[in-house]
């Protein structure tokens, strides 16, 4: 059965809180940790094998604009010294909130009908970004989380009705993406280490496992979304 292009970004909206869902029923820290590997894992290949070709398809000057959202990303989180994990993540989900709205975007010249593999693809796509808010938005209070996951869920829907200039969405995903692999690398090197500290407390292989099967999980997505 397939499932009409202005139901979809729908879906996927709802796909992303369920995953928010996921996590804060999650109440073992360690499994929050699993989930937050694979969710960081999910993410970052994303950000390598679906948001990066996108931003430089056809495009060869798309290379500027992602070197400076990567030098901008780094310059933020070494100044910020102490605080650049907050800086990073900030950065991190920002560059989030751009990739949603440019899926929006994407989904409204894609074609009025998509066949149910896409769409099991597209709900597979979104669950581990609701966990990925999650986890970065660590520290906030629950309600703002919440409110951070309902309005991230919202630019997906919310971009089908955007009139972006497309000679725009090329360079502003680019950006995006440049912020989003620097920071969720940065990031997901330090939630799998340090690795003596990870070693000692048996969670060095659950959490490179974790990781990788979101790596897999996203890599399957990218060959039907």
């Amino acid at each position: 059965m397939s499932l009409h292009l202005l139901e979809l970004p729908i879906v996927m909206a709802v796909a992303e809180l369920a995953g928010a869902l996921a996590y804060t029923l999650t109440r073992s820290d360690l499994k929050r940790i699993v989930l937050a590997c694979f969710g960081l894992g999910f993410a970052w290949f994303i950000v390598v094998a679906d948001v990066m070709p996108d931003a430089l398809e056809n495009n060869p000057a798309g290379w500027l604009p992602l070197g400076l959202g990567a030098v901008a990303a780094a310059a933020l989180m070494f100044k910020a010294g102490r605080q650049g994990s907050v800086a990073g993540r900030a950065g991190a989900l920002g560059g989030m909130a751009l990739h949603n709205l440019c899926e929006g975007i994407v989904l409204a010249a894609a074609g009025p009908v998509l066949s149910p593999l896409v769409v099991l693809g597209a709900i597979g796509h979104k669950l581990p970004e609701g966990i990925v808010v999650f986890s970065l938005a660590d520290g906030l209070s629950t309600a703002r989380r919440w409110a951070l996951a309902v309005a991230f869920s919202v630019l997906i829907p919310l971009g089908t009705q955007v009139v972006f200039p497309e000679p725009l969405r090329q360079p502003v995903l680019a950006f995006a993406a440049g912020v989003l692999f620097v920071v969720l690398s940065k990031i997901l090197l330090l939630t799998v280490g340090p690795l003596a500290r990870a070693r000692e407390q048996g969670l060095l292989l659950p959490r490179m496992a974790s990781s990788a099967a979101g790596m897999v999980l996203a890599g399957l997505t990218c060959l039907v979304v």
